[in-house]
């Protein structure tokens, strides 16, 4: 049969799977193959060696057609002799395909499931690390922004957290140079009361100056606000807001709830939860790596068993 009228590549010439240090080897299959009930122990053995060495070779799932190599990748060194009279029971279910590489069927259909799933693994790390790098740049911003008034956070901050102080601190700042020509001397709503007696507006306090805030009133009072604008009447809001406290303290939430003022483009409820979330589940990435390629796996072996 001519080149022309072989079957196209089983898979695509890019597909390296190298490193990955697991085939899978569909037992059921395997051992109520014909091949298994046929082949003697040596071909049995050539060929398990040969799917090993086809499942490291670019493209996976394919071997070269040439005896010596063969010979090599059946763990037979230079005994070509020995490996042409194995080679027919060897290469059992093996095809030869337009590229002029042979190709096992079964091999490359687990071969695509294993290439798609480190694609996306790959293109997660890289969407991953790119967003890592922004955020780097946001925090080494945030944290210049915030040194320039004088506030100084952890250098571990959540990143959600560090976004409110600076909305809290560097805009506040900034409303702070327009001053009143009067200084106001009437309570209002935002007014509070210095040692002295003094009235004091929000917009003209700050700092080691300002006094001192109730957390846990700032807290329900602007989370009850920020809810309210969502249809959550006060008692569903004020439930909401105190299972949040539990979970991480009144000073959290407040952050929270003013980063979701400030950054939020939907339910403030959902995007608080959803950085809840991310906050009590730091994982290790390289964990995360390992769970990602036993699940693959898994799921190869049950698409391979349905097939």
């Amino acid at each position: 049969m001519s080149d022309a009228a072989l079957p196209d590549p089983l898979t695509p010439p890019d597909c390296d799977l190298r490193g990955l240090e697991y085939m899978p080897l569909l037992g059921n299959h395997l051992f109520g193959s014909e091949f298994n009930a046929r082949a003697t122990d040596s071909e049995w053995r050539a060929a398990l060696t040969l799917w090993w060495a086809a499942w490291g070779q670019v493209p996976a799932a394919s071997l070269p057609d040439e005896d010596t190599a063969l010979c090599r990748f059946a763990d037979l060194g230079k005994d070509v002799k020995s490996w042409r009279k194995l080679r027919a029971g060897a290469l059992h279910g093996w095809v030869k395909c337009a590229d002029g590489r042979l190709y096992h069927p079964l091999l490359a259909k687990q071969a695509l499931i294993a290439w798609e799933k480190r694609q996306q693994d790959r293109q997660a790390r890289t969407t991953s690390a790119e967003r890592k790098a922004r955020e780097r740049a946001d925090r080494s911003r945030m944290f210049e922004d915030l040194a320039a008034v004088g506030v100084t956070p952890a250098w571990n901050i959540p990143t959600g957290d560090l976004r409110a102080l600076v909305t809290e601190h560097v805009r506040d700042q900034s409303r702070e140079k327009v001053t009143p020509v009067t200084p106001p001397v009437t309570r209002n709503v935002t007014a509070k009361t210095g040692r002295d007696g003094t009235v004091y507006s929000d917009t003209n306090v700050s700092g080691a100056d300002a006094p001192p805030i109730d957390v846990v009133k700032a807290m329900f009072d602007e989370g009850v606000a920020l809810l309210g604008q969502y249809g959550r009447n006060a008692s569903s809001s004020r439930s909401i807001i105190g299972k949040w406290r539990n979970a991480r303290g009144p000073d959290w939430v407040l952050r929270a709830i003013r980063a979701a003022k400030a950054e939020a483009t939907g339910d403030p409820v959902e995007w608080i939860q959803g950085r809840l979330r991310r906050e009590n589940s730091d994982e290790d990435e390289r964990a995360a790596y390992r769970r990602l390629a036993v699940q693959e796996y898994l799921e190869a072996d049950k698409a391979a068993g349905r097939a």
